[in-house]
């Protein structure tokens, strides 16, 4: 039985059976709930200063390559109903360690999510109301623990508000679209600019733009994996349900964009510092009641979208529990709430920190650039699943196969690319974090060590390159008496004497001082040997046996 739980084929049998499965009109409006959040009331104005009406090619781009992806999605949800999503694709596809970094990449992702959409939701309730000014992190993060502790009360609760506030949403969403398109010519003649869309734009800045603005798509694919497997007929309503709600994703995206272009005239600079954009164009024309109005839009956006990514890491960190990657306790599923209840802790309490720890604007860029390199491998996967389970159940499959899966994934890795410097070192950090806890608790003895050596080894060069600086560029000043001298003669020396202290634990970590001691030993005496080291004794039996005997 005990194998039996720890063969990861055995997490098929794990498929998951809500009482009530979703219907595909349900399941579509979950996905373009999960689509819609606060990146298109953050960032659509400094995107449209930068590119312009470029930036309706940029939306198109994206919502093109998430259609693409979606394609592929649906064919890996119906051979592989499993809780997990992405993560699970790519555990059959590729397995091993780059299915532990997948997952734990869409992991971070979601919570990327998280935060940024819960320091989005701080900005426009500080723009609505701005005598919180001062309290702008305590409202992000008041925001998150109200939905993990008051909306995911149950799994149900959190799915049925999702849905109801999606259709709020795109109810206000279809009031700005009448009301740009009809009314403003009469209100906001002075701003009213069909011409607009059809000048000029930039290639390259359209091309940047799609990176940054592809956070706007990235939940989409992540969240209707995790709500594939509850979806009633499976094999028929998955395909239909992902490509529906990105084909009205990427439509609600172009339409409201185009009400922005036209009527913010040819003068974008003067809507690029305003951050939520579509309430600035929507009170030029009704006034404070359509800037209110608006803002209740991003404040339900952002709540949809911590919704449905806090659910779709809890799903994953619950899935890497299952597969023994971290500790057990985390599937533990709380019977009342049908929540896995420690995995929602701890995606709660990350989220928490890094809220705490990064601004918007990399909040974005970091989740854009993880979810770049988590569904490039997605895409590969699906294309390695096909040749390894070629007895897995097809009901349907991605066309153009396998040139479109690896044509998408590439596009991917070169757009993760373009994005900020600081996107890329953030997203470095992340992989090695994540890499640092693969070798020290699941890879085999020799890999922990060889990894503390390398730690070791890092630290050194950090020591040697500060002490460099210290001696070579630094001025160092000091208050107390004769305290450069003292830095100087004791505590300079003392980070030389510990970088080397640290290079010598480096070389016997790479090579055991018992091997050391044993060759030694055998350069001696060749016949029966037996020499105590500490606690130790090392014995050479006629030449064959090595054993290491503690007391």
């Amino acid at each position: 039985m005990k194998n039996q739980k720890k063969n990861p084929r055995n997490n098929e049998k794990a498929k998951i059976k809500p009482k009530k499965p979703l219907g595909i009109w349900s399941s579509i409006l979950y996905g373009i709930g999960c689509g819609i959040g606060g990146s298109i009331f953050i960032l659509l104005g400094n995107a449209i200063n930068i590119a312009g009406p470029g930036v309706l090619i940029s939306l198109g781009l994206g919502g093109i390559l998430i259609f693409f992806t979606a394609l592929n999605y649906s064919e890996l949800s119906i051979s592989l109903p499993v809780s997990g999503g992405a993560y699970n694709f790519s555990k059959e596809g590729l397995g091993g360690f780059l299915a532990y970094i997948i997952g734990f990449f869409f992991w971070i992702a979601n919570i990327g999510t998280v935060v940024f959409s819960s320091l989005a939701f701080a900005l426009v309730i500080y723009l609505i109301f701005p005598a919180l000014a001062s309290i702008k992190i305590i409202i992000a993060l008041a925001s998150i623990l109200f939905i993990s502790i008051v909306v995911f009360r149950t799994q149900k609760i959190a799915l049925k508000s999702l849905i109801f506030l999606t259709i709020v949403l795109i109810g206000i969403f279809t009031f700005f679209t009448f009301s740009g398109f009809f009314i403003a010519p009469s209100t906001n003649s002075s701003n009213f600019d069909p011409g607009y869309i059809s000048t000029n734009f930039n290639f390259f800045t359209t091309i940047q733009m799609f990176s940054i603005l592809f956070i706007c798509f990235t939940s989409i694919t992540s969240n209707l994996a995790y709500i594939n497997p509850m979806i009633k007929n499976r094999s028929k309503n998955i395909p239909r349900v992902n490509m529906l709600a990105i084909f009205f994703t990427s439509f609600i995206y172009i339409i409201i964009t185009i009400v922005v272009l036209i009527n913010i005239g040819s003068r974008p600079e003067d809507y690029s510092d305003k951050p939520i954009l579509l309430a600035e164009v929507l009170r030029d024309i009704l006034g404070d009641f359509g800037f209110y109005l608006m803002g209740i839009a991003a404040i339900i956006s952002t709540l949809i979208a911590m919704n449905a990514a806090l659910g779709s890491a809890m799903s994953v960190l619950n899935a890497l529990a299952r597969d023994h990657y971290v500790t057990s306790k985390l599937k533990a599923v709380d019977k009342k709430r049908n929540v896995p209840i420690y995995s929602l802790m701890v995606t709660t309490i990350i989220s928490i920190c890094l809220v705490l720890l990064v601004n918007i604007d990399l909040a974005a860029q970091m989740t854009s650039f993880i979810y770049f390199f988590g569904l490039a491998f997605v895409n590969f996967a699906a294309v390695g699943l096909r040749y390894k389970r070629k007895e897995l159940a097809r009901p349907f499959k991605a066309p153009y196969f396998p040139y479109l899966p690896i044509i998408v994934g590439a596009t991917f890795l070169i757009l993760s690319f373009t994005l900020s410097d600081i996107a890329k070192l953030t997203g470095l950090i992340i992989f090695l974090l994540g890499l640092i806890y693969y070798l020290l608790t699941i890879a085999d003895r020799p890999s922990i060590l060889l990894t503390i050596a390398g730690l070791k080894f890092f630290s050194v060069i950090i020591i040697g390159f500060f002490i460099w600086i210290l001696k070579n560029i630094s001025t160092i000043n000091s208050s107390i008496p004769e305290g450069i001298m003292i830095f100087d003669l004791f505590l300079l020396r003392i980070l030389i004497f510990f970088g080397i202290f640290v290079i010598i634990t480096v070389i016997f970590d790479i090579i055991p001082i018992r091997e050391i001691v044993y060759s030694f030993v055998k350069r001696i005496d060749r016949e029966k040997i037996a020499i105590t080291i500490g606690e130790g004794r090392i014995i050479e039996l006629e030449k064959k046996h090595t054993r290491i005997i503690y007391y």
